[in-house]
């Protein structure tokens, strides 16, 4: 592999380098594996070129098609997945309803274009130096109806159900038996949680939109601002008085 950089990424598709310049590379494993990892770029690309600039999306700078690699804006906190990970207990309430809402505008976003995910999880969506997220890794997304939405809104739940709990659904178990009790509509009993009506709806298919998510996550964040608003202004009259 040719060293464009500064390795911070890679996955079944290719390997990820930061250059002197501030951005990133991303360019196909070569190997026995070289016709589908190219394959598999042209559609990340694909799915940049059709949905163009967004707030929700990592910023295509440039598509190289002669040697299939994607120059893509840098996102210096990683991804969601390891944010929660290093700072579990530093993350405010309202800012984990931020990041829900997030989430599902990057899922809706997609939707929008007609494209289906196929991978939504917190692995998968980066974290900006602003801390506003952003959906990456379209490689192995579809369009135009070649795969339905509720695989995206089932998985949308459960990156919520991470984002809130601060643990993925049934950490205990192994894949397998994960997937087994999804099979069976068995799921982890979030009545009493934030967020628990957003996330038994889009895994028991009460909910059949990103956006829906979206709109139900504004009205709770709207809400929880309100709440820690008014519980500044007590702590600033004690405070006074």
């Amino acid at each position: 592999m040719e060293g464009k950089g500064k390795l911070v990424g890679w996955g079944t598709t290719g390997v990820v380098q930061l250059t002197s310049t501030g951005v990133v590379i991303k360019t196909p494993w070569k190997g026995e594996d070289l016709a589908q990892c190219r394959k598999d770029m042209l559609t990340e690309a694909r799915v940049y070129q059709r949905l163009g600039r967004h707030p929700r999306l990592v910023g295509l700078l440039d598509w190289g098609p002669e040697h299939y690699t994607l120059t893509l804006e840098y996102m210096p906190n990683g991804s969601l997945r390891d944010y929660l990970k290093a700072d579990p207990n530093g993350i405010s309430a309202v800012q984990r309803l931020i990041w829900a809402k997030e989430t599902a505008e990057g899922v809706q976003l997609l939707h929008s274009a007609n494209v289906i995910y196929c991978n939504v999880g917190p692995r998968n969506f980066l974290v900006g130096g602003d801390l506003g997220l952003r959906i990456a890794d379209f490689s192995g997304s579809s369009f135009d109806g070649s795969r339905a939405v509720e695989d995206d809104i089932f998985s949308l739940g459960s990156t919520i159900y991470t984002l809130i709990i601060g643990q993925d659904p049934f950490r205990e178990l192994d894949s397998d038996e994960v997937e087994t009790r999804y099979a069976a509509r068995t799921f982890p009993d979030v009545t009493d949680q934030s967020c628990g009506d957003i996330i038994q709806g889009c895994w028991a298919g009460g909910i059949s939109s990103a956006q829906e998510v979206v709109d139900i996550l504004a009205a709770k964040l709207l809400t929880a601002k309100e709440k820690e608003q008014s519980a500044r202004c007590v702590e600033t009259g004690s405070g006074s008085s």
